[in-house]
């Protein structure tokens, strides 16, 4: 009986840690048409393939780690821009999404310096309205003081409903 219930507990240990790593899979992704570094690593949601499935009305949890290339960074701003269709439309976050500063993770915060290595955030909400065809959602970082990108990717995507 002990040894049954041993084997049982290691079985949902290994069950436990495969579903995390499919939660915690690095999501592919492109480089912007910039010389701009990739981040180091993306994370949306539980995507591990592209494209990547946004839920219309929810929020998609994107997590990007980066790395910063000057020192005394104290604004940093993430930029979003849907590419649908052909036509490239800005993407308002509000101001307290798209503050890298105050979205840093692991008692990381601001000021950044040259070659920190911290991981960003974002909640971004997806609007009901998005049409049901494949999007490319490029997401960009900006050291507001000088307005020079740290980091850009591409995520291909596409919105659906639940």
């Amino acid at each position: 009986m002990c040894i049954l219930m041993k084997s049982s507990q290691i079985i949902f240990f290994i069950f436990i840690l495969g579903m995390s790593r499919m939660i915690s899979a690095e999501t592919p992704v492109r480089k912007c048409a910039y010389d701009v570094p990739l981040p180091l690593s993306v994370q949306v949601d539980s995507c591990s393939t592209m494209p990547c499935d946004l839920w219309k009305g929810s929020e998609s949890q994107i997590i990007i780690q980066f790395v910063a290339n000057r020192n005394d960074m104290f604004n940093v701003r993430a930029n979003v821009e849907f590419t649908t269709l052909g036509v490239q439309i800005p993407y308002e976050l509000e101001a307290s999404r798209s503050d890298v500063c105050e979205n840093l993770m692991y008692g990381a915060y601001c000021p950044l310096y040259k070659d920190e290595d911290v991981t960003y955030h974002l909640a971004l909400p997806i609007d009901r309205h998005q049409p049901e065809v494949p999007t490319k959602v490029e997401i960009s970082l900006l050291d507001s003081q000088n307005s020079n990108m740290i980091s850009c990717f591409v995520l291909d995507a596409k919105f659906r409903s639940r």
